[in-house]
């Protein structure tokens, strides 16, 4: 169990430091400041990080509000003042577990850590059913698989561009290649389409104090968290483009500023991006650099649609089972053979996503101890028929997905290449129940 304790009080971080080493099994770490806490939670994996609120630089908050920014699983106890607990209240809403009063007992401490050991455990036993593995035994996946074991065999920080559409697991690709790197090492995500264009630099750089008149005191950005590990771009077809120019430059020349700064910052992690975008539709429509495409694009990997690889879904339907089993208390611990077979035939357009919420459906719902047919999904269970009529449906309904993948879902673009015009378009997809989310 790796514990941190970052105390700007000299006394207070060292008394703790003795006093929780005699646990057994714990590795204690120490901090002075909030920078250098995150760099240490950066650079390894921390199960409980004991953080006081004020802190020189960056606050025992603003180190908590990174954490969850970072969506990095620890468990967090806040040290305050009496008369700071009005923080320590926020604190607990932004999910802190429990706070301490200054002063307070080493022993007080040392015994609730005891205490939260059973649910840490709790928590990393429902978190290892959210495996960074790939799921499946399909050729197109055991070939990723492969791909994955070379990258990391040789532990270069090169690019690598994963592509598929939407729901198919990129994100878990790019998770098992930074769990193939090794676990201590960081993972720091972002998604572009998450937020607006205007801040993705500010997010990627960080800045300085007075780099801009809501810059109040120093950001660190999420490039320098990820050295030593892996920066993951998701959708990065949702991009500024002005901020294409700048990533660019940081993947030629391994280094970057943050805004406002003047000191150069070595950028030392793997590159993985990924989209569900046609890059090079993109670059002829004047949205995506093509120089910036190629330095993304050294190591290709397409994750096939489900519907593709159905050899996959048995290993993914045991995998969700034995996952939300322990989330949602379901007596369901298998599948009928004709439920099987019907979730074998459907096509599965949203892919992994909307395998993993049908499963997820049916075991809050259903009070089975298998997953028959009457617990699927109208559109998994309705019998398909051989008509001409219903297998000119599935054609088209297949063509209008692969046209609005092809190009981001952009209806207009789509249309013009289905030769229909919008509202047609519009209404098809209303039709055959697409999704375009």
């Amino acid at each position: 169990m790796n514990i941190l304790i970052i105390d700007d009080e000299k006394s207070i971080r060292y008394s703790l430091k003795i006093g929780i080493q005699k646990l057994e099994g714990v590795n204690v770490h120490v901090a002075q400041s909030g920078e250098e806490g995150l760099e240490i939670i950066r650079s390894k994996k921390i199960d409980l990080a004991i953080i006081d609120i004020k802190l020189p630089g960056i606050d025992g908050i603003e180190v908590l509000e990174t954490i969850n920014r970072l969506k990095i699983e620890m468990t967090v106890i806040m040290i305050t003042y009496i008369s700071e607990v009005r923080l320590a209240v926020k604190a607990m809403k932004l999910g802190a577990y429990d706070y301490f009063t200054k002063p307070f007992k080493i022993a007080d401490v040392v015994d609730s850590i005891n205490s939260l050991r059973d649910f840490i455990n709790k928590k990393t036993n429902i978190k290892r059913y959210e495996s960074n593995e790939l799921i499946g035994s399909s050729e197109s996946t055991e070939k990723i698989r492969q791909t994955i074991r070379k990258i990391t065999e040789k532990n270069l920080n090169t690019s690598v561009l994963i592509m598929g559409e939407s729901g198919t697991g990129k994100e878990i690709v790019a998770k098992s290649i930074a769990k193939n790197l090794g676990e201590d090492k960081p993972f720091i995500a972002l998604n572009c389409a998450a937020i607006p264009k205007s801040l993705q630099e500010s997010e990627l750089f960080g800045y300085e104090k007075g780099a801009f008149s809501e810059a109040q005191k120093r950001k660190v950005g999420l490039m320098e968290l990820a050295n030593g590990g892996v920066l993951f771009l998701d959708e990065v077809g949702d991009m500024d483009i002005s901020l294409q120019k700048k990533l660019l430059r940081v993947l030629q020349e391994k280094k970057f500023r943050r805004l406002g700064g003047t000191t150069e910052i070595i950028f030392d992690a793997m590159f993985i991006s990924a989209t569900n975008r046609d890059l090079n539709f993109e670059i002829r429509n004047g949205n995506f650099r093509e120089d910036l495409l190629f330095r993304l694009n050294v190591i290709p990997i397409t994750v096939a649609p489900l519907r593709n690889r159905k050899e996959d879904i048995p290993e993914l339907l045991n995998h969700f089972l034995e996952f939300y089993k322990s989330k949602v208390e379901s007596s369901i611990v298998g599948i009928s053979d004709e439920a099987m077979k019907l979730l074998m035939e459907y096509d599965w357009y949203g892919n992994v996503r909307e395998l993993k919420n049908t499963i997820e459906r049916i075991m809050i719902l259903s009070n089975n101890s298998l997953i028959q047919v009457e617990d699927l999904p109208e559109d998994v269970f309705i019998k398909k028929n051989n008509s001409e009529e219903l297998s000119l449906e599935t054609a088209e309904k297949e063509i209008i997905i692969n046209a609005l993948n092809k190009h981001g879902f952009n209806i207009t673009h789509a249309a013009k290449e289905l030769n229909i015009t919008r509202t047609t378009l519009r209404s098809k997809i209303n039709k055959y129940n697409i999704k375009t989310d």
